[in-house]
């Protein structure tokens, strides 16, 4: 048995991801994975992370970084083309495994149809969709489809499981990965500035932009220096919109963990970044506004009460969340001031985000899925 080193045969991996976060997991599994002694063809649809580890990009995973229902219906033929595409790569290239990572939209149909024309190898899920939250018909799906997911966090393994999915959960791989995480130097006193995050996919970023530069004024009022994230893996044209726009202030363009290290708390958009500030120990106000038929079908079918993972895990409003019409930068300026300027508040929070994040551990992630993955492949 070779190793399958031109992605061919019983020892490749196909591993695919979409958005910026998804990137960042496959960069650490594929690292854990050769740290494991895989020596096998690692490719697939990835993006600048993915292949930094050794990863092979034969897509990039900027096709799959879109948000909200009318942006996502808008490219439903391409999606459909990019499926059929991979899916006669994947048959024709035969690899022991196909890992997928988070974007349920394209990768579940992706999996539907590889199943469905014969590939027989082991599958995997790496952040699997969150059926917690909204569309739980898809707990099926899983348990159809894969051989073993691994969810983010603890509470959607035992909800996986005892649905019939087969799941292994070993802590948050961000828990790690930010363990020793240094803040980015910017050159202004501690405690003065203040991470702004229009997020990390164009229409994000267009509709947050205009509210962070109104909240950026306000800062500057207060005496602290807004500093505007590029998020890493960001569409030329949208990254220039952020330099353009926000010429005047503070901008940081490495990694945004090392912007939020560097914090006196954030400001921005919903996601991965709030568990990053968690995990960091940094206060968050989040922000998200969508397109009108988006929003529409968030409160009509989203079943949770909060949209940030760090007031889940603690089970209360520990970060604030303007969604939609109340992200204002005049309601982003209060929740600033409550927590900046009230010690007690402020020692609350602190204290309810230590214990939010304590939740995340669990053990090595990225070991724990290599060696998982590598068990269950063929030998």
């Amino acid at each position: 048995m070779g190793y399958g080193r031109d992605g061919r045969g019983p020892r490749s991996l196909f591993v695919s991801c979409g958005e910026v976060s998804g990137d960042q997991y496959s960069k650490i599994l594929i690292e854990a994975l050769r740290a494991a002694g895989f020596q096998g063809n690692i490719w697939g649809m990835l993006g600048p992370r993915g292949t930094s580890a050794g990863g092979k990009a034969a897509w990039d995973s900027s096709s799959l970084s879109l948000m909200g229902v009318s942006e996502v219906l808008g490219a439903v033929p391409r999606l459909i083309g990019l499926k059929g595409e991979i899916t006669e790569e994947v048959l024709e290239r035969s690899p022991a495994g196909v890992v997928v990572i988070d974007s349920p939209d394209f990768h579940l149909p992706l999996l539907k149809a590889l199943r469905k024309k014969g590939y027989r190898g082991k599958v995997f899920y790496l952040a699997p969709p969150a059926v917690w939250a909204w569309r739980p018909g898809r707990v099926s799906l899983l348990a159809s489809l894969c051989d073993l997911c691994f969810p983010l966090f603890d509470f959607e393994c035992d909800l996986l499981e005892s649905r019939g999915v087969p799941c292994r959960w070993f802590g948050h791989p961000l828990r790690g990965a930010l363990k020793s995480v240094v803040g980015a130097g910017l050159g202004s006193p501690k405690g003065k500035i203040v991470a702004l995050l229009p997020g990390s996919r164009r229409s994000e970023v267009s509709k947050l932009l205009p509210i962070l530069l109104g909240t950026a004024q306000g800062l500057a009022e207060r005496g602290f220096r807004p500093c505007f994230s590029v998020a890493p893996g960001l569409g030329d044209e949208t990254a220039t919109l952020i330099r353009d726009e926000c010429r005047q202030w503070c901008i940081y363009e490495g990694p945004g963990a090392k912007l939020m290290a560097a914090s006196e708390l954030v400001i921005g958009a919903s996601g991965t970044a709030a568990v990053e500030s968690l995990i960091l120990g940094k206060f968050m106000i989040v922000l998200y506004r969508a397109s009108l038929s988006s929003w529409l079908a968030y409160k009509a079918f989203v079943r949770t009460k909060w949209v940030s993972i760090p007031n889940i895990l603690a089970g209360e409003d520990l970060y604030p969340e303007l969604l939609q019409f109340q992200a204002t930068p005049g309601r982003v300026l209060r929740h600033f001031d409550d927590y900046v300027g009230d010690p007690t508040l402020r020692r609350k929070i602190d204290g309810m985000m230590m214990t939010a994040a304590r939740s995340l551990d669990g053990g090595d992630a990225p070991r724990g899925w290599a060696r998982s993955i590598l068990e269950v492949l063929p030998s």
